[in-house]
């Protein structure tokens, strides 16, 4: 919605046109800046009567932004309050030659030059007594000096001497209007029209004027019922319609408080009089149906009336659909449920409204109702009423209309709760919600974002399982209905709903990606990567560059169904992050180097792993005359499996086959943990922090030796922009360990710093960087066991 002053300046042009209808139809103003700031004092003093100040301002607007019709006429209603009708004339000519006859330019012209061939700019008439015709000389000069008190005055002393002069009262009515004594200038309108008769130019000026005067009604009108006085509430409503008529938002303000007195015989009169005024609203249609039928008599013809209305512009679109629910309801009561399914509209994929879940809903009523097949007409509940939500700022008071809902105090009450940043609060209200209306869905899904927000995802996907259970995904759209399923964990559901969706070609380019994961979810990796690609395709209008990166990290890993690796580490596994190359046994304080190839037969299995790889490796560098170089060579093939969505852990059989002379043939068991958080590279932020811990065990079943060796690190990584934002640097601090059966049984310990950089290289339009090459130099000082612990560490990874 727009802001508060938007709202203001778009509501005084409503009560400045006379052909006007509600506020909320005026169409906001293209403005911003400067412009828009200038607009905005230029609508308040008009609001406030400061005249000269709204022209002035009017025209500076004008100046900075000549396109826009509604200065044009917040001019030219400016210098008509001030009495100039002829300049107001002349500023709409001049608009209607620049921008073309526009509706509402056209518009106030004719009622300008209404109030023009009524006398409002014209002589004094020549038929006068001499008392009156002196009087009336004087205040015609001053009207013409714009002495608007004098000029009230004197010509109210000339209709006092001569009350036959119809003239004479168009004198005083414009002279009370331009010093600003609204109400006395609407009085004079209303008693020259009882001693004249009825004419265009007394309705234009009572339409004029009263469209000044309503507003102060319709906020008292506000007030009472806020406080709790209906009865008065419903008095100050009346006048506010009297005072402009055309004004629909005061109409439904006036149903409100007759509906809150339980006044039925009162909303259908009001409704009855706003359909006089407008009858292409389908609102007001449907809302003296509603009182018709729950007063027992027949709705039928008014409820046809209301469905035959095709609108044509958004908010009559959105009231028409808002009435179409309300007229299922009344169906539904009446144990009619297949004339409440002919009453609403579909839910299609045009912009959506805040009807489309009143709608969607009522169709699952409506549905269910058939199925159970016996349904019994009920009594409609007066209580049950169409809902309004009303609203007041200096302008007056504006009315929302919805079907029934019992939950709209709370859900408001949730979201200004949520738009205060009291999530707490907003959770508790949601609850209340759904109490109100257990089988509306809506207040159960903004429960599941308002926890999903605060953190408590596991209550997020309990209470999306329990919408689940509760049977109410068919009353939701099919794309809510499969974020839902996705939140429940149940992905297959998810992609039932997502196909749907994508079948009747409702399917948003923004849950493109959502349906991907579903698909990757259940290993249905070539529907995914196609989803993904879709979603991808659409990145410009539906993701931030961090999910777009995600997405394309999930289709390479998708994607990929075989990997080579290479490796070069000094002085154990530690300083490397991810399955390490086993050590010899024996050996400590070598360097190491190998090579690995692997595949994946059945696929990316998403949270989950297994491959099967064949390395080789061979140490050199080996301190203390041990073995070295070739005669160290070996080659091991073996599987791994990372059996737990939830947990990184890897666990490996393998079998080493020997090579080189000093290498045994054995099998190795081995298990690997690791977690973290920031360990991936991110597009959001250029730095973030980064922790990771990483831990593996071995055991050589023939040679009955284990091994183990773990790190932590903590630091912040860098994207290096100004080389290549595929290039991070990692400064950190470590603390490792190792250990190795066949050399002793302590436990070397050291902790120190370090700095890794990793390129990233091979990403695609598709694809994240499929490949990387990594650097890691540490110096740790030994805090336990032998020196294996201290001293520098080196590791260097390139994975392919």
């Amino acid at each position: 919605m727009t802001s508060r002053v938007r709202i203001a300046m778009c509501a005084a042009l409503a009560l400045c046109a006379a052909g006007a209808a509600r506020a909320d139809e005026t169409l906001p103003l293209p403005l911003s800046g400067a412009a828009y700031r200038v607009a905005r004092e230029a609508f308040a003093a008009y609001g406030e009567h400061r005249y000269a100040d709204a022209i002035a301002g009017a025209r500076e607007a004008i100046r900075q932004r000549p396109d826009v019709a509604e200065l044009r006429v917040l001019l030219a209603n400016s210098l008509a309050a001030r009495g100039r009708l002829k300049d107001a004339r002349r500023a709409l000519d001049e608009a209607i030659a620049q921008l073309g006859p526009l509706p509402a330019l056209s518009a106030r012209r004719r009622q300008i030059d209404i109030l023009i061939a009524s006398g409002g700019a014209g002589g004094v008439p020549g038929d006068l007594p001499e008392p009156a015709l002196k009087a009336a000389r004087a205040a015609y000069r001053d009207y013409a000096k714009k002495d608007y008190a004098s000029a009230a005055a004197g010509s109210r002393e000339a209709v006092r001497l001569a009350p036959q002069a119809e003239r004479l009262r168009y004198l005083l009515i414009d002279s009370l209007a331009a010093s600003g004594d609204d109400a006395a200038a609407y009085a004079a309108a209303v008693d020259a029209s009882m001693q004249f008769g009825d004419n265009d130019a007394l309705r234009e000026r009572r339409r004029f004027i009263g469209d000044r005067l309503a507003p102060a009604e319709s906020k008292s009108a506000y007030a009472a019922r806020e406080r709790g006085d209906p009865d008065a509430a419903q008095a100050f409503a009346r006048k506010a319609v009297m005072y402009a008529p055309a004004r629909m938002d005061f109409r439904m303000q006036l149903i409100e408080i007759s509906f809150a007195r339980g006044d039925l015989a009162g909303v259908e009169a009001a409704a009855s009089d706003a359909i006089a005024v407008d009858r292409d609203d389908a609102l007001a249609w449907a809302l003296r149906g509603y009182a018709r039928a729950a007063r027992g008599g027949d709705a039928d013809a008014d409820f046809a009336h209301a469905l035959s209305i095709d609108a044509n512009d958004a908010r009559k679109n959105r009231d028409a659909r808002v009435a179409r629910a309300i007229v299922a309801d009344v169906r539904l009561a009446q144990g009619n449920p297949q004339a409440a399914l002919d009453a609403l509209p579909p839910v299609t994929t045009r912009t959506p409204d805040d009807a489309d879940a009143a709608i969607t809903l009522r169709r699952h009523r409506a549905q269910t109702m058939l199925r159970m097949a016996a349904t019994q007409a009920v009594k409609i509940d007066p209580r049950a009423r169409p809902a309004f939500e009303c609203r007041e700022d200096r302008f007056g008071a504006s009315c929302d209309v919805y079907a029934h809902d019992p939950a709209l105090a709370a859900t408001r009450e949730a979201r200004l709760a949520e738009r205060r940043g009291d999530r707490g609060a907003a959770i508790g209200f949601w609850r209340t919600a759904i109490a109100g209306v257990p089988d509306d869905p809506q207040p159960r899904i903004a429960l599941i974002d308002a926890l999903a927000a605060t953190g408590r995802t596991r209550e997020a996907s309990n209470e999306a399982r329990a919408l689940i259970d509760a049977n109410l995904l068919d009353s939701m759209t099919d794309v809510q209905a499969a974020f839902i399923a996705r939140r429940a964990g149940d992905n297959a559901l998810a992609l039932d709903y997502f196909a749907r969706a994508e079948h009747d070609g409702k399917l948003p380019a923004s849950a493109e990606a959502d349906a991907g994961y579903a698909a990757l979810g259940l290993h249905r990796n070539e529907e995914g990567a196609k989803y993904l690609e879709r979603a991808i395709d659409h990145d410009d209008e539906t993701m931030t560059p961090q999910a777009l990166n995600d997405a394309r990290a999930a289709h390479a890993e998708a994607t990929r169904n075989w990997g080579f690796s290479a490796s070069v580490n000094y002085r154990g596994n530690g300083a490397q992050q991810g399955f390490a190359f086993a050590p010899t046994p024996g050996v400590s304080n070598n360097w190491q180097a190998g090579a690995e190839a692997y595949w994946r037969p059945f696929g990316s299995l998403g949270d989950r792993m297994f491959e099967v790889y064949a390395r080789g490796y061979e140490n050199f560098g080996v301190k203390g005359g041990g073995p070295s170089g070739v005669s160290t060579l070996q080659a091991a093939i073996g599987a791994r499996v990372k059996p737990f969505a939830s947990a990184n852990a890897i666990f490996a059989l393998e079998k080493i086959l020997p090579i080189g002379s000093d290498v045994r043939s054995d099998w190795l068991a081995r298990a690997a943990y690791s977690n973290g958080f920031g360990d991936t590279r991110r597009l959001d932020v250029p730095n973030w922090w980064t922790g990771t811990v990483y831990g593996e065990a071995g055991h050589y079943i023939g040679n009955d030796s284990t091994y183990a060796t773990a790190n932590a690190r903590l630091g912040r990584t860098y994207r290096v922009d100004s080389v290549s934002p595929r290039l991070t640097v990692f400064p950190h601090a470590v603390v490792g360990m190792d250990y190795d059966s066949a050399i002793d049984h302590s436990v070397p310990v050291g902790v120190g710093a370090g700095v890794a950089a990793r390129y990233w290289f091979r990403g695609g339009p598709y694809d994240a960087p499929r490949s990387f090459v990594d650097v890691t130099v540490q110096y740790r000082f030994r805090v336990a066991g032998d020196d294996r612990a201290r001293g520098v560490f080196f590791g260097a990874v390139f994975s392919y």
